[in-house]
């Protein structure tokens, strides 16, 4: 059996405080939740970013998918 983790992700401008939903607040708070989902054992973890007000279109999306990626990756996570 396998731990999936689904980060539903809302993204804000400016960091949220302590006490917030997990893949809510700003990238960077995003990317730790990604780092706290693995460090309690998640085998894979999906980030769903529809639903974003923010974005005007897939391009939006997809850059931001890419920025989460490069980061976790640069991370070494």
């Amino acid at each position: 059996m396998e731990l999936i983790v689904v980060g539903n992700v809302t993204l804000a401008g400016r960091p949220l405080p302590a006490g917030r939903v997990p893949f809510t607040g700003t990238l960077d708070q995003v990317i730790e939740d990604i780092f706290a989902a693995s460090a309690a054992g998640a085998d894979e973890v999906i980030i769903d970013l529809n639903l974003q007000p923010r974005f005007a279109g897939a391009g939006q999306v997809l850059e931001a998918a890419q920025a989460i990626q490069e980061r976790v990756k640069e991370a070494g996570a």
